[in-house]
């Protein structure tokens, strides 16, 4: 399964770069928006049904950020044509697909694909993660206040303001430095090879994260779901394990306080 996904995300990055470099060259897309301060374009549609097609004869049901609708089955692929619409959007090519394979519930295969700058995030259960084919591992940091910290805060009204305040001031607090790129998709894969330490995300649905969660935790991390959820929905903490639960005391300080 695994080597399906990365060759699907292969085929459907192909497309979704070109469609990129189209935009870049004055080229428009159609913009719809979701709901508040969420977005879906022309192309976010236009991959996912792509993929579908490559994927068609699994005979999987398939679960995809601008298509589905319903309860998500225990046996299912999730996909994300675009992570990072926004990026996207803007011209940024900071963004991903997302890729996952869940059986029984239980995830098993996951890739994340930059389309942009070739790197492919794979793993599979049991059995590592890896960058373009090279096994990868989360950082060794044990210094809080030298960690990096990726932060998902998506709009969701007042209800968020103070916690999401709380947060900042917390993390800075302890001296670590924090950044917010768009794309919790390439966030946790970052996490995955390193180059970040932890994650704090909130309200992040199971094609956002699912890839991801692998990952982190095939690569020696670990994901954790906070306020009794599952950490594939809801709000969620990852990180290289090492600085967990400094991690977890920051989140839930920040929480308290509302």
């Amino acid at each position: 399964m695994l080597e399906l996904l990365k060759d699907t995300a292969k085929k459907a990055g192909r497309l979704l770069k070109i469609r990129f470099l189209e935009l870049l060259n004055g080229m428009e897309t159609e913009v719809r928006e979701k709901g508040k301060s969420d977005f879906v374009t022309r192309v976010d549609v236009e991959v996912e049904n792509y993929i579908k097609e490559l994927l068609a004869n699994t005979n999987i049901s398939v679960v995809g950020e601008e298509s589905f609708k319903g309860e998500i089955p225990g046996t299912c692929i999730f996909i994300d044509p675009i992570d990072g619409t926004r990026n996207f959007m803007r011209k940024n090519p900071h963004f991903a697909i997302n890729l996952a394979y869940q059986e029984k519930g239980k995830l098993l295969a996951g890739v994340t694909y930059d389309p942009m700058k070739n790197e492919m995030f794979s793993a599979a259960f049991s059995k590592g993660a890896f960058l373009n084919g090279e096994r990868i591992y989360a950082s060794t940091n044990k210094d809080i206040g030298k960690a990096i910290i990726a932060i998902g805060l998506p709009y969701r009204g007042r209800e968020l303001i103070d916690i999401q305040t709380n947060l900042y001031r917390n993390i800075f607090l302890n001296g670590a430095a924090t950044r917010h790129t768009g794309s919790a998709a390439l966030d946790l894969a970052y996490i995955s090879c390193g180059r970040y330490d932890a994650a704090i995300y909130f309200y992040l649905s199971p094609w956002d994260v699912a890839p991801g969660i692998l990952l982190v935790e095939e690569a020696g991390g670990e994901v954790e779901g906070t306020m009794g959820r599952e950490p594939i929905q809801g709000w969620i903490i990852a990180s290289n394990k090492v600085i967990h639960p400094e991690v977890k005391d920051i989140l839930e300080g920040s929480l308290k306080a509302v």
